[in-house]
């Protein structure tokens, strides 16, 4: 009789082992994600991969990186089906899937955060025939976009707080009483009363970001150029004798938006830079805010020189530790 209660608990056990085992993701919710910069998965099957939707789709996911002096994809796309989307797909840091069958009642869209690791952004759309979901895809394409580029700049200021700078950032702290996260990387290239430049030189490129302050003046477009421009003719001295940075004058940039981080209110600016006797250029990222507490407005700007290589990882490292302000 022993026996047989033995073998009956071992079997339940089993029993329980095995559905539990059915039943348990392949990897853990609070694991971090995976994917190269730029790259995001697009899960759609191939009857509906058609020439129209792949147009559509394209159009969005891979429209040029804005501000940059060439043509550079928002996304590196990865297209695969949903069958094959299975747990290596699953643990993408950005994935839009198209779920499109006849049985379904109506169209829905759904965006997740964080369903299978973190930091996640799950784009679901789902319908009963492909234009149905094209046209729910195009009605959010906005906020679609936004949210995989904001996950984008999340992925490299979790890597930058893992090999961070402490030094340099107690040494911001002191001077203009702001926190930020700087990568190792960077060290400080020129300091002066109210400016701080920091570098990130290799053979093939350099990444920099200045911190400056100023008295406080209306925050606008205009005004923050013509301080930019004062400050790097004062402070950053080009390859040449006499050669300096300024903001490029080109039709339609800057591009302007009023932005809060964390709890500071400012303006974010987009732009090109140039150098004045000389042929050096680039993309910059910037943010101006007012400081209340010492009446001073703060400009924090992320720019890079990348001669003859792509620029918008570059790009977004500086502007994720220009994000990173709290």
């Amino acid at each position: 009789m022993k026996k047989l209660t033995y073998l009956f608990i071992a079997m339940t056990l089993l029993v329980f082992g095995a559905c539990k085992h059915k039943t348990t993701p392949t990897f853990k919710s609070d694991n971090f994600s995976t994917g190269k910069a730029g790259e995001m998965i697009l899960a759609i099957d191939s009857v509906y991969w058609t020439p129209a939707a792949m147009k559509a789709i394209y159009g969005v996911l891979q429209q040029p990186q804005p501000a940059i002096n060439q043509i550079e994809p928002m996304f590196d796309v990865i297209q695969c089906s949903n069958k094959d989307f299975m747990a290596s797909f699953q643990r993408h840091r950005n994935i839009v899937q198209f779920d499109c069958k006849q049985h379904y009642s109506g169209n829905f869209f759904e965006l997740q955060r964080n369903p299978f690791t973190n930091p996640q952004i799950m784009v679901k759309i789902k319908g009963n025939n492909q234009d149905s979901c094209l046209a729910l895809f195009l009605q959010h394409k906005d906020e679609i976009v936004k949210a995989l580029y904001n996950n984008d700049i999340v992925r490299l200021q979790n890597a930058q707080r893992k090999l961070n700078n402490p030094k340099v950032e107690k040494q911001i702290k002191d001077k203009f009483g702001i926190s930020m996260t700087i990568p190792a990387d960077y060290f400080v290239g020129r300091e002066e009363k109210d400016f701080l430049w920091l570098c990130y030189r290799t053979p093939k490129n350099d990444r920099f970001v200045m911190i400056y302050q100023t008295p406080a003046y209306n925050i606008n477009a205009k005004k923050i150029v013509a301080v930019r421009d004062s400050i790097t003719k004062a402070y950053i001295a080009g390859a040449v004798q006499g050669a300096y940075p300024i903001v490029a004058d080109m039709e339609g940039f800057p591009l302007v938006q009023d932005l809060q981080l964390n709890y500071h209110k400012g303006v974010e600016l987009r732009g090109l830079w140039a150098s004045v006797r000389d042929k050096m250029g680039g993309p910059f990222y910037s943010y101006t805010f007012l400081n209340s507490s010492t009446n001073q407005c703060i400009t924090i700007d992320g720019f890079v020189y990348a001669p003859q290589e792509h620029k918008r990882d570059y790009l977004r490292e500086v502007e994720a530790i220009v994000k990173s302000l709290r």
